[in-house]
């Protein structure tokens, strides 16, 4: 993917760019704001190894053999000294799938966050976060798909995915559903009673293919899944040749 646009009509209102490296790596990607006709957005990937830099405040790290992100530490609030520390790690079985990730606050031995996530065939369907005792659930996303298309490998839907939304299509997560998304439900909960205190519907439709089975537009209707970041209303998706 080298763009996802969010419109309305010939209107165009935000644009996600990504940009490829000659190594068809991401290099850079810029979030547009063209109401405003501004930049709301900007970084830059360097690779030195296996690591990639974004910044002074933020790192990752892949797996050499499958390039799968299997690492992702980010300074909280970088012009904050007392910001956290946080460090999130990607565990995947060996049929590509992105199993578990733990999220550890200031270099804790146990993770403070789990997020399991469970598969049928190469499909997404639920995303559970849980709090460091791994029975306390506080995040549940549950998925559907159209399973009468195939298509070519699209978006990753992470439910959980706050901590990388923006730079998440650009890279590697393991496999991606080969069924467009119909529906996906998220429920919060109250870690100190289990009770449901919000929750997130949200339909897509209005699905524009191509020939070749790229997803070139969809349309969702309902609530923002705020886990997603970037997908409400009609999103355009254009792709950059290797």
């Amino acid at each position: 993917i080298a763009d996802i646009k969010q419109i309305n009509g010939d209107i165009e209102y935000n644009r996600l760019s990504y940009q490829l490296n000659i190594n068809n790596q991401i290099s850079g990607l810029t979030y547009y704001d063209n109401v405003t006709k501004s930049i709301d957005y900007k970084i830059s990937f360097q690779y030195f190894g296996d690591t990639i830099v974004i910044d002074n405040y933020a790192w990752m790290l892949k797996d050499p053999t499958t390039q799968n992100i299997i690492k992702y530490f980010v300074k909280e609030t970088s012009s904050n000294p007392n910001g956290d520390n946080i460090t999130y790690t990607y565990q995947y079985n060996s049929n590509d799938r992105l199993v578990s990730k733990f999220t550890y606050f200031n270099q804790t031995k146990t993770p403070d966050y789990i997020t399991n996530y469970i598969y049928s065939g190469d499909n997404l369907i639920s995303s559970t976060l849980f709090i460091k005792d791994g029975k306390t659930m506080i995040l549940k996303s549950d998925y559907n798909y159209d399973i009468s298309k195939i298509i070519k490998p699209w978006i990753y839907l992470f439910g959980d995915a706050f901590e990388n939304y923006k730079s998440l299509q650009g890279l590697q997560f393991g496999i991606k559903a080969k069924n467009p998304i119909s529906q996906i439900n998220t429920q919060i909960f109250d870690a100190n009673n289990g009770k449901i205190i919000d929750e997130w519907k949200t339909t897509f439709s209005g699905y524009v293919i191509s020939k070749d089975n790229y997803v070139l537009q969809v349309t969702s209707d309902g609530d923002f899944q705020q886990g997603l970041g970037l997908f409400t209303g009609t999103t355009r998706f254009e792709y950059s040749c290797k």
